[in-house]
This record gives structure tokens, sequence and C-alpha cells, in this order.
């Protein structure tokens, strides 16, 4: 890997970083500005500027930016957060041309139309009404606004729906010149290239940027916080939402190693002490986490919770117990390893895309302003010792510094009152001088040295396929770039092994399999799966069950002891069973929140009826009820079978460990009898509306019609078929966005399974456009019967489809899943390993066929919002919980 680092005539700085692991390239342009540098009365604009950009420049018209990509197989996207304003496209490394004009375009000559910024107002404004209906955005404005008074920080990002209505396109014109300026930007290019012909091609397209007078900025600073402060909101939602947070330096302080350590240590992995006690001794939390966010000025380290039921006061103590155990007795150096292997952990998965090379070169340049930055802070976390994690939470962690959010549906002055007893809850706990805790001095433990050496090029992947004569299929895949390794063990099973009285079964076993053993207690198990930074998960969906395995090569026989004494020797303990079975009752009612979820079930179970293809993962709480341990028991016997099992192994690993640790499982696991993996349809011949009320701000819509299998041969002229729809170039986001402004988020759907799937598409829009959403799609859908795709839109659609493979394969786990899944459903991965030659093909005659297959057949509408006129003569559903 290469990196250079140069500056051009107009002061815009240019960081290449070569790399040949994989041939595609990424360009992002960093501004030097985010919301944190709006003055009032400006809140939201530097987010409404990253729309703007993409709606026309002096080369390219409204859509054609997204297309041009598109077109050529990249994906381009951009962010704005507190501190900086990002826009990137990620694309072939033959295309690199392309993404350096489409940048260079919006960065420096975008034309800023009166009447696209009026249309892409309608459009903001209702990605602002998404955030709040979306209980996890209103929850973190609320803990930023109850922390910072007076800093920009506590301003949402977004902004609001009255500024961005009304700023003139002059003031948007005069903010763009005074900010997206060459002394403000950087540009970052990384991925499969020559740096010297990479140069040349960067001076023709940024050097003619316009330097305007850069507006400096002064930040507001927060004044010292001297005492205990919150903030309460009432939302009508089941989950209630607690956050304390304390004040925190910035990115560059000292202290921020320490604190990334005490976060870990305080409440990030199973084997955390907020997790273990609030989480999974007790049950109390849904969820609990610590974080230390560290920005370019002061952050904030924060411990947040979800639960439900009167458990406010068990949640505080358990959160200010373990502030006072911290702040007074060093953790032991077991806690210390593990936070820094997983911490250093990081910088190998960082490099395994070009993005993440160039998000990783990104930061290191904004925060500063050093290449070598990522390497020190490295160095600083593997000093950090007991002692220096006990003085930062002396240091940060005090009630002066404390500011408390709480989200919930309770009368806001009874939960203020709740809050405003922290104080004294504090005083009672943390305040308290502890009883002298002896511990016996533990030796600093030998510390794996994780280093990234170099990232070796890649190269074409070797592919094994051995059929076991037990019966299990392994496919071993080498890829020794860097030292990671991702598997999948794939049993076919999932909701097709449940019966519709106890359904949630296979999701059920998925939380209660990676936990206690005969030999380990569940305590154990997590300690020893996280020191490490193993990451080891079961899964269950509606056709498979099965593990997933990712971790470093230097763990590799550890991390697969564990998992084969996860798989075979799970004891499913009832006390474990029973909290497992809580914690699905609570994300039963908290799917009262997400009407975009409900919208899904109420689909399913429209154009579905009773097959397994419409069973809700979680179940219901009358089939919860119903589960017990033999059950599990059973359904872990059944799956268990070699004739089911499939195992991909991707990465830098040892064969023949790994295949002596199959035959290891082969003499563990016992054939059975299969159960018949289909299942009858319910016959659906007639078209069907299905309504249910939501006060969100937002209604979600879905349209759709039987599909396809996972085996047909047209799933493939499918897949064009959604690339024609899909993507901001994409017809769906063009007409019902672009030109309408109907939404923010508009997408095709579409899902094989082995007796059908779905195809159709989702938006969520104001209420009132609900009819007019629905309209559209239907006439979208209808289009490609009626009219032939012309050949220049269908080579869009191809190059993108054979673009996002080869982004997508960048990573080991998407090779692995790949692998896994198709070998399972019978499919040849060799197809989808040259899937290009599939997508070429295609012609408009098989795109206009399948249309018309698909889409004149009955059609299921699920629309859940608010109750206005027409709205398709949908039915009212009240209840898809119970």
């Amino acid at each position: 890997m290469k990196q250079t680092k140069f500056q051009l005539k107009n002061k815009l700085k240019v960081l290449l970083i070569e790399s040949k692991k994989s041939p595609v390239v990424s360009v992002q342009m960093w501004v030097k500005t985010g919301s944190a540098d709006e003055k009032k009365g400006e809140e939201g604009i530097s987010h409404f500027i990253e729309h703007l950009v993409f709606k026309g420049t002096e080369k390219f018209r409204v859509g054609e930016i997204a297309n041009t990509v598109e077109a050529s197989g990249g994906e381009l996207n951009a962010y704005t957060s507190f501190d900086q304003t990002v826009f990137y496209v990620t694309i072939s490394k033959s295309f690199s041309d392309v993404a350096l004009n489409v940048v260079s375009q919006m960065m420096g000559y975008p034309t800023f139309d009166s009447s696209e910024i009026n249309s892409e107002r309608e459009v903001v404004c209702e990605e602002i009404k998404m955030g709040q209906d979306s209980p996890n955005r209103r929850s973190s404005q609320l803990l930023f606004s109850s922390v910072y008074k007076k800093h920009s920080y506590g301003k949402p990002v977004i902004g609001y729906e009255k500024n961005v209505r009304g700023w003139s396109t002059k003031k948007i014109v005069d903010f763009y010149k005074s900010r997206y300026v060459p002394a403000n930007m950087f540009l970052v290019v990384s991925g499969d290239f020559e740096t010297a012909d990479m140069k040349k091609k960067v001076e023709q397209y940024f050097s003619g940027f316009k330097n305007y007078p850069l507006r400096k900025v002064k930040r507001v600073k927060e004044p010292k916080q001297n005492k205990f402060q919150f903030k309460v909101q009432r939302y009508k939602i089941q989950d209630q939402h607690l956050h304390l947070a304390f004040r925190a330096p910035n990115v560059r302080h000292k202290d921020v190693p320490a604190l990334d350590i005490l976060a870990m240590i305080l409440g990030q992995g199973d084997s955390s002490r907020l997790v273990k006690k609030l989480r999974l001794e007790n049950a109390i939390a849904n969820s609990i986490s610590a974080f230390s966010y560290s920005p370019q000025d002061d952050g904030i380290f924060a411990l947040s919770a979800h639960y439900q039921g009167d458990k406010f006061n068990d949640v505080v103590t358990g959160c200010l117990e373990q502030i006072k155990l911290i702040k007074n007795v060093a953790p032991d150096w077991a806690e210390i390893k593990r936070a820094i292997v997983a911490i250093s952990s990081e910088q190998f998965y960082s490099v395994e895309t070009v993005d993440g090379l160039a998000n990783k070169a990104g930061s290191q340049e904004f925060y500063f302003n050093d290449q070598n930055a990522q390497k020190k802070y490295l160095a600083a976390i593997n000093k950090v010792k007991p002692d220096d994690v006990v003085k930062v939470a002396k240091k940060y962690l005090k009630l002066e510094h404390l500011s408390v959010a709480y989200l919930g549906d309770v009368d806001e002055s009874e939960s203020a009152k709740q809050v405003a007893g922290i104080k004294d809850m504090w005083k009672q706990i943390v305040d308290v001088k502890p009883a002298v805790v002896k511990k016996a001095k533990a030796k600093k433990p030998v510390m794996p040295k994780l280093v990234l050496k170099a990232v070796k090029p890649g190269h074409d992947m070797e592919i094994e396929e051995i059929k076991r004569k037990s019966g299990i299929t392994v496919v071993f895949c080498q890829s020794k770039d860097t030292p990671t390794v991702s598997a999948k063990f794939v049993f076919k099973g999932g909701a097709r092994y449940e019966q519709p009285d106890i359904m949630g079964l296979s999701e059920l076993a998925a939380r209660t399999w990676i936990s206690s053993t005969n030999k380990k207690s569940e305590e154990q198990m997590m300690h020893e799966i996280e020191e490490s930074a193993i990451s080891l998960s079961s899964f269950s969906g509606k056709n498979t069950s099965g593990f997933s395995l990712d971790y470093l090569s230097f763990f590799e026989k550890k991390a697969l002891d564990l998992a084969l004494e996860n798989m075979l020797d799970c004891e499913f303990k009832e006390e474990i069973i029973k909290r497992e079975k809580y914690m699905l009752e609570q994300a039963i009612k908290s799917k009262q929140d997400h009407p975009g979820s409900l919208c899904m079930r109420q689909f399913l179970k429209t154009i579905y009826g009773t097959h397994p293809l419409s069973y809700d993962a979680t179940g219901t709480l009358e089939t919860l009820a119903r589960i017990k341990r033999e059950h599990l028991v059973e359904h872990a016997a059944k799956i268990l079978n070699p004739n089911n099992l499939v195992i991909t192994v991707v990465g830098d690993f040892n064969k023949k460990l790994w295949l002596d640790k199959i035959e290891q499982l082969e003499k563990s696991i016992y054939h059975s009898p299969t159960k018949p993996m289909i299942h009858a349809l319910d016959s659906f011949n007639s078209n069907k509306s299905e309504f249910l009320s939501s006060e969100k701000e937002q209604s979600h819509v879905i349209i759709g019609w039987r599909g396809l299998t996972i085996k047909s041969e047209q799933r493939f002229v499918l897949e064009a078929i959604e690339a024609i729809l899909a993507g901001q170039g994409g017809r769906l986001f063009i007409e019902l966005r672009d030109k309408n402004s109907l939404a923010y988020s508009v997408s095709p759907m579409k899902m094989e399974s082995l007796e059908t799937g779905y195809v159709g598409g989702y938006i969520a829009c104001s209420p009132e456009k609900v009819d007019k959403a629905i309209d559209m799609f239907q006439k979208e859908f209808k289009k490609l019967i009626d009219v032939p795709v012309g050949t220049e839109e269908l080579e869009r659609a191809k190059r993108y489809l054979i673009g996002q493979h080869d982004i997508g394969v960048q990573r080991k786990s998407a090779i692995c899943n790949m692998l896994a899944f198709d070998v399972i459903y019978g499919n040849d991965y060799n197809v989808s390993l040259n899937i290009a030659e599939e997508y070429k093909k295609i012609t408009s005659d098989d795109i206009q066929k399948l249309a018309k297959e698909l889409f004149t057949q009955p059609y299921a509408i699920s629309i859940v919002g608010q109750k206005v006129k027409k709205q398709s003569a949908a039915k009212e559903e009240t209840n898809l919980t119970a």
C-alpha cells in the first residue's frame, strides 16, 4: 500500500492511497464544514446543500449524476455530521474518471437551480418527519440537546422544517461559496491505480475550482458544566430511552484512549459489566451500552439504556453501582486485555474495502492532519493500565458533569420528578465511601501483538468444495490479503421447522444457543469469545439456521474450539430461556414503535396467508408463551444433521485444522430424518389492501406481487428489473422523489424463497401523499409491461449490477455468505462468482416478458399510518403484535 499527499495550486489537499487488493476505487471529498459551523437561522443548511449538489451541475442535469455513476457500476452517496460533510463514489477502477468527474462537478460546479431547490425542500422535510418518527433519532437528539446548551452539537444536523422552507437561493449559494472552497476541503482517492497517473487526473479535474474567500467560523464554546441537568420528553412508544451523559474531551485529548477502554469495560460486548448485570444476569434492560464520543470539540461519555415497564430505578441503580465500582476499584487486567484486543482488531477489518481505506485516511487527515494518527492511537491504547481507567473515571464521571435525557410515554412532570431524583440516588450510591476492597495484584498478561504490517494484493480466489461421507459439504476459499477469516455453518431449517402455534421457536433458539455449556458458564463463555475479538453468533431465517464465525487468524484454534463447544454442548438452561423469552416479548411490543416493520409484517400476512413465509421471526406473545425447553432441544437435534449442513470458510485459515475440527463435529452429530422444506401456498386470487392505524408523522406503504423461487432461472432478470427501478438514477427515485417530491425514502423490494417470493415497492411519505404514491408505483410497474426498456437504460442496469457485485465481494463475509447460501439452496456458486456473464445475456424482451408474468398477478397493498380519505380503500386491521 502506497500513500502520497500533495496540494494543488488552489490549496486543495489530496491524499492518494494506492492498493491493489481489489479492482475498485473510492473517491471521497471531505468538506471541513458541518452543522456545528452554522449560525442561528442556518441550522440544517449544510445537510440541505449535501442534497442540492446532486441536483445539477455545469455538466450534469438533474438525475444525470446518479445515472452516470450507476451506469458505470458505481455507487455514490454523502453524509453530513456535526463536523464535516463527505461525498463519495465507489466504482470499478476502469471507471475512475467517472468518479473524479462527478465529484469534481458536485463540489466545484453545482448550479443551484431554484426550481430544483424548491422540489428538494419537500424531500428534506419528509426526511425530517422520518426522523421524528424514529425513537432512536428522537432519543439521540434529546441526548445531545441535554448536554449542549450553547454549542451547535445541541442542534439537529438535519435542521428544522421552518429553515428548509425559508432559505432563499441566494442564501444557499452564499453559504456554499463561503465554505465549499479548496482551502476548506481535501480529496481522498484509494484503490487500484497507479499514483503518477491518478495525480495527473486529479489535477485535470480539480485544479479549476474557484478559490472563494473562506468564511471563518468561531464555534460557540460550551460553558463549563457545574451542576446536574436533564431533559425529558413524552413520546408514545413502548420502550423507554435513558441516557446518562458526561462531558468528555475532544478527539485530540490524551485521555481519549483510556476513555475508550473505559467504555469497552462498562458497556460494549456481552462480557462488559453493564451488559452482564442489567441484560444477562437480571434482564432489566432490553439493551444497555456505554460509548465515548470524541468529535472535533468536546464530546461526551454516555451510558444508554432501553427498557420497558417500571424499571427506571433498577436501571439507574445498576448504572450508578458500576460507576461507583470503576471509580474506586481498578479493573482486572483481563478486562483491559479484552478491550485492547477488541479495539486493535478493528484495524484489520477497516482495510477490507477501498472505502474503509479512504475513511481511515480521511478521518486521520480531518482530525489530526497526520496519516500516522491511528498507529499512535493504537500505541496509546496498548499502554493503558488499570489505574489509568480509574483516573479517567474519577475525572469525568462526576455528578456535576452529568446530563440525563429521558424519552418515553410517561407524563413529563412525572418523568422529570423521576429523573431529578437521580441526584439523590448518586449521593446515596456513588458518593458513599465503599468498603475497602483488597485485590490481589495481578501481573500484566502477555498481550498479543496485533499489528497490520501490509495489505497484500488480491488474487483470483482459490475455491475448493469437499463433500464429506457424513453428508456435510465444505467450501474453502483462501484469501490471504489480511489475517482475517469469515466462516458460516448453515443448516436447512429456520421458520420452516416451526409449527404455527410455536412461531418464534427458531429465533428463540438462536438467542439462547450461544450461552452456557456443560463446561462453561455463560459469563465464562462470553469472556473467552470476546477476549480474542472473536465474533460468534447464531442466526435463523425463513429457510435456514446456523452460526456465523469471524476471527483473526492469530486466534484460529480458540475460535473453532469455542464455536464447536457452543454448537454441540449448549445447555439451553431454563433461566436463560426465560430471560430471552422475556426479551423477545419486549421486542414484540417494541414493534409498535416501528411502523415500517409493521407494514412489512402486514404485507407478508396478506400475500402469503398462513405459509411460514408470513411468520414473524419473533413470534407473537401467545406463541412465545407456549415454547418450552423441550421444544428448543428437539429443534436443535433436528437442525444438527450432517445432511443438512454446509460449511464455508473464507480468508487466511489453516485448512488442516479446519478439517480436524470438522471430523470432530462429524463424530458428535447424527443423521436424522429431514423434514420437508416445501410448504403448500395459500391461493392468492384477488387484489388485497390492508390498513393499520398509526399516529406517526409518516405513512408507510408497500405494494407487491408474488415473485420468483430462489432457483428460478429468471432471478437474474428480476435483479435487472430491480436495478432499473433502484438507485438514485432509477425510475422510482427519479419519478417519485426527484420529480414529485413524495418522499425521502422510496425503493423497490424483492425476495426469493423456495415456493415463491415477492417483488414490489416501498415508500415512507406524508399521509396525504399515499394515494399518489400508490398510483405512481402502479404506473411504473405497468410501464415495464407496456414499454420495452431501452438499450441505454438496460445497459445501465447491467453495469450497475456488475459493479455492485464487484464492490460487494471486497468483504470476506460477503463471499462467505454467497458461497454458503448458493450451496445450501442447490445453486452453482460459480454462476454467482461470474455473475457478469448472466447479466450480459439479459434482453429487453426478457424484462418485458417477466414483468408481464409478475405484474399482471393480483397484488397486495399494506399501509401503516394516519387515516385520510380514500387510501386505496384499505381495510383496517388493528393489531399485528398480539
